[in-house]
């Protein structure tokens, strides 16, 4: 297929915009998953409440954009402390697993009963994160969406200092690799939990904003997003910062190519054919651990 240049860069600017918001949604369920042993199903829900907090103070009550997303950021990570707390810390002698994901399915139901219930099912809209547009070779690129790129990935550094840098970041890792051998080390994983709750949901509402301001909110915007974080693990291995980067790359880029070349449908078969390839001849993934 004979496309144009301009198509080529379009759709690959496009990817990218989107990878990235993969990769900070990826981030912070591969944090929970691999710290706390759960699959956060609600993370979605966080995603699109976390972009709903920034409409309500941006749209509503006139707050600066930029200062809105922080907010949201901060009232989600207060929001993860609590469920963490509330709902998902196991209690002794408790099986973790089968009682977290009850939890949030239901957690996922009562956020997506909220949001329709106080916004509609009306599609709303965020200011854009900056106004206008550059020409490269001919092709218009949204500022928006190379600064929504340009967020994430700071996102992702910040995360990743902060895990291989300083002392609550390595008490985390050690979390993640053995819970019992770091309790043993003078680190409670409950304390790793939370913070990893906190952390994630932060990540998840940031997402959210972004992806607010480039497309629109609505009550079922974290259910396709959610479905990509987990593909994007998958791709890059559990627990891994540059494999989810890597992961979340390779995802968008397939999102915003594969339509322009072969269709919808092969768009939306090719990251479940990718991920049942992985799952049966590298289930770690590109960078996780044995």
């Amino acid at each position: 297929m004979d496309l144009p240049l301009q198509t080529w860069i379009q759709a690959i600017i496009n990817g990218l915009a989107m990878g990235w918001l993969y990769v900070l949604m990826a981030l912070g369920l591969t944090l929970i998953l691999s710290i706390m042993g759960i699959l956060q199903l609600a993370h979605g829900e966080i995603y699109m409440i976390g972009a709903y907090i920034v409409f309500v103070l941006a749209r509503q009550h006139g707050v600066n954009l930029y200062a809105a997303i922080v907010i949201s950021m901060l009232v989600m990570a207060v929001f993860g402390a609590v469920i963490e707390r509330g709902l998902f810390r196991p209690r002794p002698g408790q099986d973790p697993v089968l009682p977290a994901i009850v939890i949030s399915t239901s957690l996922t139901l009562i956020l997506s009963s909220f949001a329709v219930v106080s916004f509609g099912l009306y599609e709303k809209g965020l200011p854009k994160l900056v106004k206008g547009s550059f020409r490269v070779l001919d092709v218009a690129i949204p500022r928006d969406r190379i600064l929504a790129v340009g967020i994430s990935v700071a996102m992702l550094l910040v995360v990743y200092l902060f895990l291989k840098k300083t002392r609550r970041g390595q008490a985390m890792v050690a979390s993640a690799q053995n819970r019992e051998a770091s309790y043993l080390r003078g680190i409670n994983p409950n304390h790793m939990s939370r913070l990893a709750m906190m952390i994630g949901c932060a990540l998840a509402a940031l997402a959210g904003a972004l992806a607010g301001s480039i497309l629109v909110l609505n009550p079922s915007m974290g259910g396709l997003p959610m479905i990509k974080g987990l593909v994007v693990i998958v791709l890059g291995g559990l627990g891994s910062v540059p494999g989810a980067a890597v992961g979340g790359m390779i995802l968008g880029l397939i999102d915003g190519v594969v339509p322009v070349v072969f269709g919808a449908t092969a768009a939306a078969l090719a990251p479940l054919i990718l991920v049942i390839l992985f799952l049966l001849f590298r289930p770690r993934g590109l960078f996780g651990h044995e």
